[in-house]
């Protein structure tokens, strides 16, 4: 490739194992007859996948941290040195597909008042993943039909393959990295709304997205802590106090009630056992985020 690139695709990695090579295979077959340098950040991985990455897809660039550094923190090393037109970022446990990747583009290339494109993404039982909403931060279960017709302006799209306009990185910056894990798509979304950009979901296509890459080797309530810091933090940089304070108190009550009523189940299954430390995960984030 000479020149600037067309498309400068980032991939964060985290132990996401062969899926990491099929999602890299997958963005190198749809971008075959475009311009375009590939990304991996690498969030020191243990299980050899960036460096079977770099072996089989010598063409990619590879970022390397020594330590987990976050999301947020890790596509931003590769978001400072892309100096292509159009960003994707990418999940290592999704697919692209040249139709999915058109499509987005297209939206981008027809509108220039649209900062930021997403589609469906589907897991390997074509159930719909969540992550592409009406509401902001995201109204519970209004996800866009499977069924529509028309692409549809929206709250925010995922950061599992979410297509961003150089221009509107340069004007509204980068992600936020106070964001370890989640909300860090919605608060970039968020963030291009309020500077005048459109963000879109287009219909017709999907992305396959195997939800089986970085998150499988993270807790659940580890993942569970991490989900609701975000979304606290998301409402307290965002929202008026007092509406951050009811949310507070609304994820509080919540995770109290759900760890009391397992209770006495926890002693007799696994299940509520998982239930009730992914409660208690949660009391944790909340108390010790107020406190700071």
């Amino acid at each position: 490739m000479t020149g600037a690139a067309a498309l400068s695709v980032i991939v964060v990695n985290w132990n996401a194992g062969d899926l990491l090579s099929a999602c890299l295979r997958s963005v190198l077959e749809a971008t075959a007859e475009m311009a375009t340098e590939v990304w991996i950040v690498d969030n020191a991985s243990q299980d050899g996948s960036a460096e079977r990455a770099l072996r089989d897809y010598p063409e990619v660039r590879l970022l390397r941290n020594l330590e987990n550094i976050g999301f947020a923190r890790a596509a931003n090393r590769a978001l400072r040195e892309a100096d292509g037109e159009f960003v994707l970022l990418l999940n290592p446990d999704a697919e692209l597909t040249q139709d999915a990747l058109a499509r987005m583009l297209g939206v981008l290339r027809g509108d220039p008042g649209v900062g930021i494109v997403g589609c469906q993404s589907v897991d390997e039982e074509g159930r719909v993943s969540p992550g592409y909403e009406l509401g902001y931060p995201g109204r519970r279960h209004e996800l866009l039909p499977a069924t529509r017709d028309t692409d549809q302006e929206v709250a925010w799209v995922s950061g599992a393959c979410l297509l961003a306009r150089q221009a509107m990185v340069k004007a509204i910056g980068t992600l936020d990295e106070g964001f370890f894990m989640y909300c860090e798509d919605v608060d970039w979304c968020y963030r291009a709304r309020q500077a005048g950009w459109r963000v879109v979901s287009v219909t017709g296509t999907r992305v396959r997205h195997r939800l089986g890459g970085s998150a499988a080797h993270v807790p659940t309530a580890e993942t569970a802590r991490r989900a609701a810091a975000s979304r606290l933090r998301f409402y307290r940089k965002h929202y008026s106090p007092r509406r951050a304070g009811w949310l507070f108190v609304r994820m509080l009550v919540a995770s109290l009630v759900g760890w009391g009523w397992r209770l006495l189940p926890s002693l007799l299954n696994e299940r509520a056992r998982e239930a009730r430390r992914i409660n208690a995960a949660r009391l944790h984030s909340l108390l010790s985020r107020n406190r700071s």
